[in-house]
């Protein structure tokens, strides 16, 4: 039987958790919304269609750019004395950009507007993978209640890639594109104050906390951690190609381009289905393994979409590709967080976080390139690169042996030696 102490410490624990999921679902629906409302308010206000898309289209991409410089920004989210703090004043710098941004679009010069977006990208990472970074402070010892709050924050992850965009396009109907931004900014200072509620974390000492060079170098050092970071990066390229691609369906399924978009919003329901199971029924197993086997799962979903023979049967392809994708971002999670060093982990986080950002931005502009090929071409070519990367995970494996005592699950990993 649990002890006093114990039950309080297991009650306070759920309290915090409940106060993180609300602060990422908060936080990451200001993310997934931002660029429909960039979009929105550059098609209200400009009258020339093409310029609109052009502006909103720079703007979403200034957005998103600044992620590379997480890494930068991570560090000083490690070596904080308190990170609530510092997470707090990117969530509330973000909102106020935004809002700024959406109110200047088209009444000030294109750069002005462009340099707040810019700089509220900036504070992108914190939203994403520096929030992710402290998680596994608050969850908890024990592989079963860490692997169920990274299931909880993949379905965060799922929740505002829905609700995100769906809160600005029904604000925006309802008022304006430009009311609607300000609505989300609202929502990301309400997160800011959040945040500061999460239970505190030690400080750690500045010797203790490894340098940007150093993180780099262990991300590619590091077996384990290397074949999470490419994999990674490969299956977020080929899966941000499927918003150009589901638009080229129409034709084959001889349906409306819009009706075809439904094929994005049953992979997006089957992502947080299973992200929802996953919360509930934690994955078991080691992360580096989980890694490789979700990727392969993934590759053949790929050809199933490829393959559908009809709009129905795509569909179902889709749902079954949200589905799978989940527990590859719940393994994805838990290897950062298994072989991460404690000192760097929320460099780790926020170095992958941005390079998987960057390849999905690449993914969607090389999908647009190849567009000539045809949708189901370019499902293939997309499922064969995936398969390619869970073959190099083998491969890589292999040569470079297992996981080593200071990189199984739970314990921390050293940049000192081999790693």
């Amino acid at each position: 039987m649990a002890s006093p102490a114990e039950v309080v410490t297991a009650r306070g624990r759920g309290g915090a958790l409940g106060r993180y999921c609300a602060t990422a679902v908060g936080v990451r629906m200001v993310d997934a919304g931002a660029g429909v409302g960039l979009l929105l308010v550059a098609a209200q206000r400009l009258d020339d269609p093409v310029t609109a898309a052009r502006t909103g289209g720079l703007l979403v991409a200034l957005f998103t750019l600044p992620h590379l410089a997480g890494p930068l920004l991570a560090r000083r989210l490690d070596l904080a004395r308190d990170p609530r703090r510092l997470l707090g004043a990117a969530y509330a710098v973000v909102a106020v950009l935004l809002a700024a941004a959406a109110w200047t679009l088209g009444r000030a010069p294109t750069p002005l507007v462009a340099a707040l977006v810019v700089l509220a990208g900036f504070g992108g990472p914190m939203l994403t993978g520096g929030l992710s970074s402290r998680l596994a402070d608050l969850a908890g010892a024990g592989e079963r209640a860490q692997r169920r709050a990274q299931g909880l924050d993949a379905t965060s992850y799922g929740v505002a890639a829905t609700a995100g965009p769906t809160l600005v396009a029904a604000l925006a109907g309802w008022l304006s594109p430009a009311s609607a931004l300000a609505c989300l900014a609202g929502l990301g200072l309400v997160s800011a104050a959040l945040a500061q509620t999460l239970p505190p974390v030690p400080a750690r000492p500045v010797a203790a906390v490894p340098r940007v060079r150093e993180v780099l170098a262990l991300v590619i050092r590091s077996p384990p951690l290397r074949r999470v970071n490419y994999a990674t990066m490969v299956t977020a390229g080929a899966q941000a190609g499927l918003a150009v691609v589901v638009v080229q369906l129409a034709g084959p399924y001889d349906v409306r381009p819009a009706t075809a978009a439904v094929l994005l919003a049953a992979s997006g329901a089957g992502n947080l289905v299973s992200s929802l199971v996953l919360s509930v029924v934690p994955l078991t197993g080691e992360p580096d393994r989980l890694t490789t086997r979700h990727v392969a799962v993934l590759a053949g979903c790929f050809g199933l979409c490829a393959l559908a023979p009809s709009f129905g049967w795509a569909i179902a392809a889709f749902a079954l590709m949200g589905v799978t994708t989940a527990p590859f971002v719940t393994a994805t999670f838990a290897a950062r967080t298994a072989y991460a060093p404690e000192g760097a982990r929320g460099q780790v986080f926020v170095t992958l976080a941005a390079l998987k950002i960057s390849t999905a931005s690449g993914g969607t502009a090389l999908a647009g390139l190849l567009v000539g090929l045809g949708p189901h071409a370019l499902l293939l070519l997309g499922g064969s690169a995936v398969l390619a990367a869970a073959v190099a995970t083998v491969v890589d494996r292999r040569l470079s042996g297992a996981p080593g005592p200071d990189q199984q699950v739970g314990a921390p990993a050293r940049l000192s030696g081999p790693a």
